[in-house]
């Protein structure tokens, strides 16, 4: 019995993982879509982020009922609204930049965004710097700066150009 509740348990994050990395893979696709067909980022963003706020509204309500999820305490609330609100903003930014640019440079960038949090983790809470973190680190701002001097080559070489200048084919 021990064997199977220890399975279980230890899917649950893997699905988690799994849930999340396509869930950000299809918010690129989406944006990607939605930019050739000229959508508005705007309108791209709060579908996208509804659609978020439905689906975790329901599967919270489904998993821990009305009293679970009304018992959370108020600074939990604020603190996700501030973190939705910044989330919104940070993926608006992305997609009205992503016309400028590269957008595996976009992505890129993102994902090297989550050096942000892992170093207020470690000034805040006082986390431990193991070797693998500080190496993890020191490569998130090796990626950086390789990444800063290529934007640099490609617009001293004239080779980046705005979607909105590009002539329609």
């Amino acid at each position: 019995m021990t064997s199977s509740f220890f399975k279980k348990v230890m899917i649950m994050p893997y699905g988690f993982l799994f849930l999340a990395v396509a869930s950000l893979g299809m918010i690129g696709v989406l944006h990607k879509v939605a930019d050739h067909r000229r959508c508005r980022p705007e309108a791209i963003n709060l579908f996208i982020f509804l659609g978020g706020v439905v689906v975790m509204s329901v599967l919270s309500f489904w998993r821990f009922g009305a009293a679970g999820v009304l018992d959370i305490p108020r600074i939990a609330w604020v603190t996700a609204a501030t973190c939705g609100l910044l989330a919104s903003l940070a993926i608006l930014s992305f997609q009205r930049g992503v016309r400028y640019g590269k957008i595996s440079t976009s992505w890129l960038v993102i994902n090297l965004s989550m050096a942000v949090p892992t170093v207020l983790s470690i000034v805040v809470y006082r986390e431990a710097i193991t070797r693998r973190r500080a190496v993890g680190l020191l490569l998130a701002v090796a990626a950086l700066v390789i990444l800063w001097r290529e934007r640099a080559r490609e617009e001293a070489s004239g080779e980046v150009i705005a979607i909105a200048q590009m002539p329609e084919a």
